[in-house]
C-alpha cells in the first residue's frame, strides 16, 4: 500500500484543498436545501421574510466553499505557483458561519450577524491566500486568475452589505447585497473558470476542436455582469434590457461556438458536440443556460412580467447545474476515478435540470405555494441522491493509489 494510502481521511482533508472544501459545500448545499424546504410550509423559521432571507443565504451557503474548491486546485496549476496551506480551518469555518447565520436569522435581531462574521472572515482570509498565490507565482499569464481575485474582492462587499441590512432592516441594502453577490461574485467567477475551462476540457474530449476562448468575450461577460449589479441596485430597468439582451446574444453564440458549430441535422449532435461523453455534455447544457437566463431578464426589464424566473435561471439553471457538472468532473478527476459520469450522477444532473425548469416555470405563472414546496422537496431529494454519491470519495484515498 502506498504513503497516499496510508494517511488518514483527516490529513487527506487538511492536504488536499478541495476534499475539505467540497466536502463542506456538499453538506452546506444540504442543510440550506433542508432549510429552505422547511421554511416554505413553516412560518417562523426566520423573523425577517423568509424570501429575502432565502435570496442572500443561498448563494452565500452553497457556492463560496465550491468556488473555493476549485480555485485552490487548478489556480496554483493555471499560475506554476506553490498551493498555499490552511484550508481546513476555512472550510470548517464556512460552515460554522452558515449554520450560525440561519440561526441567527431563526431568533431575529442582530443575531444573524455572528454567522456573517464568520464568514466574511473566511472569505476575507481566502481573498487574501489567493492574493498572495498569484504574488509569488512567475511572470505569465494571470488574467483570469485576477480576474477571479477582483470578484473574490466584491464578495467580501457583499456580504458586509448583508451585514448592513440586517443592521438597518433597509431594502437598499438588502438589493445591494443580492446584486452585488450575484453579479459582483458568483456569476463573474463562475464564467470566469468557465471561458478557461470548458474549451480546454472540450478539446480534451473532442481533439479536433480547436480551443476559442478571446479575453475580450470575457471582458464584456465581466462588465456586463457589473452592469446588471448597477441597474439593479439603481432601478435602471433600460439598462439592464439592453445589457441583458447583449449578453443573451453573447452567450448565444459562445453555446453555438464551443458545440463546435452544430448544424440543424440532430443526428450524430451528442457525439460531434460532446464526443459522446457526460461530463463534458454537463458543462455545456449548463452554460445554454445563462441565455435563457438572459431573455428572462430582458423581457422583465422591459414590463414582461416573469416574476423571479431570470433570478433562479442564473441560480438554479446555470449556476446549480454547473456547480453539480464541474464538482463532478473535478472530484472524479483527482480521485483517480474514470473520467465518467455514472448513470446516478447523470441522472440526477437531468433531474436538477427539471426542477429548475419547473421552478421558472413557476415563477412566471406564479404558481401555488404547494408546487413551490414539491419543488423545494425534489432538489434536497437529488441533492441526498448527489451528496451520497459524492461524499466518500472525499474521505477515501485515491483510487489509483497515488497523493491527492
Amino acid at each position: 500500500m502506498s504513503a497516499a494510502n496510508n494517511s488518514s481521511a483527516w490529513q487527506r482533508f487538511a492536504q488536499v484543498p478541495h476534499r475539505a472544501y467540497f466536502a463542506i459545500g456538499v453538506l452546506g448545499v444540504l442543510m440550506l436545501s433542508l432549510w429552505w424546504s422547511l421554511a416554505l410550509p413553516l412560518a417562523g423559521m426566520t423573523t425577517q421574510p423568509s424570501m429575502l432571507v432565502h435570496g442572500l443565504m443561498m448563494p452565500l451557503g452553497i457556492f463560496p466553499p465550491f468556488m473555493l474548491g476549485f480555485v485552490f486546485t487548478a489556480g496554483p496549476r493555471w499560475l506554476s505557483a506553490p498551493a498555499p496551506r490552511g484550508h481546513l480551518p476555512l472550510a470548517v469555518g464556512q460552515l460554522a458561519g452558515l449554520l450560525l447565520a440561519l440561526l441567527g436569522f431563526a431568533l431575529g435581531g442582530r443575531w444573524p450577524l455572528i454567522g456573517l462574521l464568520m464568514l466574511f472572515v473566511v472569505w476575507w482570509r481566502a481573498t487574501g491566500l489567493w492574493a498572495a498565490c498569484i504574488d509569488c507565482a512567475p511572470r505569465g499569464d494571470q488574467r483570469h486568475s485576477r480576474l477571479i481575485l477582483c470578484a473574490m474582492v466584491i464578495g467580501n462587499v457583499g456580504i458586509l452589505a448583508t451585514g448592513g441590512w440586517v443592521l438597518s432592516g433597509d431594502h437598499t441594502f438588502w438589493l445591494l447585497a443580492r446584486n452585488l453577490i450575484l453579479w459582483g461574485w458568483i456569476v463573474p467567477i463562475f464564467l470566469t473558470v468557465a471561458h478557461r475551462m470548458v474549451p480546454f476540457f472540450t478539446q480534451s474530449i473532442v481533439p479536433q476542436r480547436m480551443i476559442w476562448r478571446p479575453m475580450p468575450l470575457l471582458y464584456g461577460w465581466l462588465c456586463g455582469c457589473l452592469l446588471l449589479a448597477l441597474a439593479g441596485s439603481a432601478s435602471l430597468p433600460w439598462l439592464s434590457a439592453i445589457v441583458a439582451a447583449g449578453m443573451c446574444a453573447a452567450f448565444a453564440y459562445t453555446s453555438w461556438r464551443w458545440a463546435g458549430r452544430p448544424g440543424f441535422d440532430l443526428r450524430g449532435f451528442w457525439v460531434r458536440a460532446f464526443g459522446g461523453n457526460r461530463l463534458l455534455a454537463m458543462l455545456h447544457l449548463s452554460f445554454a443556460w445563462l441565455s435563457v437566463a438572459m431573455l428572462l431578464l430582458a423581457l422583465d426589464s422591459v414590463g414582461v412580467r416573469v416574476g423571479t424566473a431570470a433570478t433562479h435561471a442564473v441560480g438554479l439553471g446555470f449556476c446549480g447545474t454547473m456547480l453539480v457538472g464541474f464538482v463532478t468532473r473535478v472530484s472524479m478527476g483527482h480521485s483517480g476515478r474514470p473520467l465518467q459520469a455514472s448513470d446516478t450522477h447523470w441522472r440526477v444532473y437531468l433531474g436538477l435540470h427539471a426542477v429548475a425548469v419547473a421552478r421558472v416555470v413557476l415563477a412566471i405563472v406564479d404558481g401555488p405555494a404547494v408546487a413551490l414546496q414539491v419543488v423545494a422537496v425534489a432538489w434536497v431529494l437529488l441533492m441526498v441522491v448527489w451528496a451520497s454519491q459524492m461524499l466518500p470519495v472525499y474521505w477515501r484515498p485515491r483510487a489509483d493509489g497515488q497523493a491527492g
